[in-house]
Order: structure tokens, then C-alpha cells, then sequence
């Protein structure tokens, strides 16, 4: 059965996913999707506050990167497994392969002409899209991360650990653009270009009608099939 998207502010949504790791410390994966509501800034875990502007709640997250706005039309996914678990090989690197396949099978299932961020691609960028990374994290790519084919990024994963249990985290930007994060920065006109390769899932081919809940309906299914493996 599919648990239904939840609807969340900025302090349930930072809450959730540290939950779901300390239950996966206890032997209990599981599996959790949400938007939030009203719009926040989500900071990463040693961002400083100084960057955010004060018109949005602002929250802080335990994973590192940059900001993320987080909003009705972004689709928020925590998958949390024990040690022992497929999903939390020692690599940190490789862990993040089967979610990243997943939700690319998933969106290509849907007509988004898309692609996974091969490691080798990832590690070549440059360090001025590192630096604008560490403040927006659309602004950066991962490997295994979601990009479509022209190379705009999609999808964004984000991963914590603890005595072996592994918290994966998904963003699916479905009716907000990545790139309204710099509306909520202190000079966030100065990441324009490196947010300029970023896409909203509602703007690629076949998805105009797409919503956070409708696109959790798709994932839903693969990624319950992976928690279970």
C-alpha cells in the first residue's frame, strides 16, 4: 500500500527524516514522501544563516549542500534502510546507483527524455559551479543525480549516515523551478548562470500536468520495491 504524500511545515519536513534513520538504526526501514507547506528555505546541514533572506521561514536540514527551496510544487522523498540493507553499502558514492536508476526508469516511464550523472561527469565540475553548490544545491550535480538529456538537472539526491543505517533523499522540482531558490539568497542573482541548468519536471515533454502527488504515485512503487529488497 502506498503511504500518501503528507503535507508538512519546515520543521516537520527537517523532522522526518531524522525519525525514519533512527528507526532504520532499530532494524525498521521506511519510506515517507511530502511537500511542505507554507514555502521555506532548507538550509544544508554547515550553511551558514547568513545566506538565507528572512521573507520565507528558513530550516536547516542534516544533509550537507547548499539550499533548497522547499514549497507545495516540490516533491520531498526520505528512504531510510539499516545496516546490512542494499541501499547502504559502504560506498557512499555507489549507494546512491539504484535510487538514482529507479527514479530515472520511473520518469523515463512517464516520456521525460532523461539520464543519470555518471561519476566521472560529476567530479569534473568546475569549481565555480562547486562554489555556487554550496549555496543553492540545484546549482550542482552528483553522481547518479537526475538530469534530463539537454543536461538541465532534474532530480537532486542527498544521502546521511549513522552507525550504518543510510538516509537517502530525494527532490523532484514538479511545479517550482529549481532556480527561485535565488529569490530567497542574500545575492542570489550572482547564481543565475549556474542555476540557468536546472529544469522543473512540469516544463519537460509529456509532464505539463504533473503534480507532486501524481508523481509520487509513480515512484512510489519502485522505491517501496527497493526498501524491500
Amino acid at each position: 500500500m502506498t503511504e500518501p504524500l503528507r503535507r508538512l511545515d519546515a520543521a516537520a519536513y527537517v523532522a522526518l527524516g531524522p525519525a525514519l534513520l533512527e528507526a532504520a538504526r532499530d532494524g525498521r526501514a521506511g519510506l515517507a514522501a511530502c511537500v511542505v507547506e507554507p514555502a521555506a528555505l532548507v538550509l544544508g546541514s554547515a550553511q551558514p544563516e547568513a545566506d538565507a533572506r528572512p521573507e520565507i521561514p528558513v530550516a536547516r536540514r542534516g544533509t550537507g549542500g547548499g539550499a533548497v527551496l522547499c514549497d507545495a510544487g516540490t516533491l520531498l522523498v526520505d528512504l531510510a534502510v539499516p545496516a546490512g540493507h542494499p541501499l547502504a553499502p559502504e560506498d557512499v558514492t555507489e549507494a546512491y546507483r539504484p535510487v538514482g536508476e529507479a527514479v530515472r526508469d520511473a520518469l523515463a516511464g512517464l516520456g521525460v527524455g532523461c539520464r543519470t550523472v555518471a561519476v566521472d561527469e560529476a567530479r569534473a565540475m568546475s569549481e565555480a559551479r562547486r562554489a555556487a553548490a554550496r549555496r543553492a544545491c540545484w546549482a550542482g550535480i552528483s553522481p547518479y543525480e537526475i538530469v534530463l538529456d539537454d543536461g538541465r538537472k532534474l532530480v537532486g539526491l542527498a544521502q546521511r549516515r549513522r552507525r550504518g543505517a543510510v538516509l537517502h533523499q530525494i527532490a523532484v522540482p514538479v511545479t517550482t523551478a529549481p532556480a527561485r531558490v535565488a529569490d530567497h539568497l542574500v545575492d542570489g542573482d550572482d547564481l543565475a548562470d549556474a542555476l540557468a541548468a536546472t529544469a522543473m519536471l512540469a516544463a519537460a515533454a509529456g509532464c505539463g500536468s504533473a503534480t507532486p502527488a501524481g508523481v509520487w504515485d509513480v515512484l512510489a512503487g519502485p522505491l517501496g520495491r527497493l526498501l524491500a529488497a
